[in-house]
């Protein structure tokens, strides 16, 4: 039996339908959506758009406008971060905090002068409520 543990690369293995519709779309339109106003564009737009819609519903969200994609966890992060956090703003973080996330903090440390609290956690990965407090 073959275990997969680096699911936060990807997931694998994916279910049957995301294949199925991967390939019924590489196979059957197959174009960028947003470059351009003939069919098989229009009908990426539709896709694209209806996979917003769909998302949207998931998370109770009014606009699918409101649901954008990025290329990975990375890059959402960083906009997230860099788009929420104004100057000398201070953020309460946790020892847990993934890479990408204590990396982008650290840099806006920088350009922005935000103030970085680090919250100890236990051997557990449990944060008591006092050691926010401090």
């Amino acid at each position: 039996m073959e275990i997969y543990l680096d699911n936060a690369a990807t997931s694998f293995p994916k279910p049957k339908e995301v294949s199925e519709s991967v390939y019924d779309f590489m196979t059957n339109n197959g174009t960028s959506s947003g470059r351009g106003a003939y069919k098989k564009a229009m009908e990426s737009d539709f896709i694209i758009y209806e996979c917003r819609k769909l998302i949207g519903e998931l998370f109770d969200f009014n606009n699918p406008k409101n649901v954008i994609f990025t290329s990975n966890i990375t890059e959402s992060i960083n906009m997230v971060l860099r788009g929420m956090l104004k100057e000398n703003d201070h953020v309460i973080t946790s020892s847990l905090e993934h890479n990408a996330v204590w990396r982008t903090l650290k840099t806006l440390e920088k350009e922005k002068n935000i103030d970085i609290s680090k919250v100890k956690c236990d051997k557990n990965g449990i944060t008591k409520a006092n050691e926010v407090e401090k």
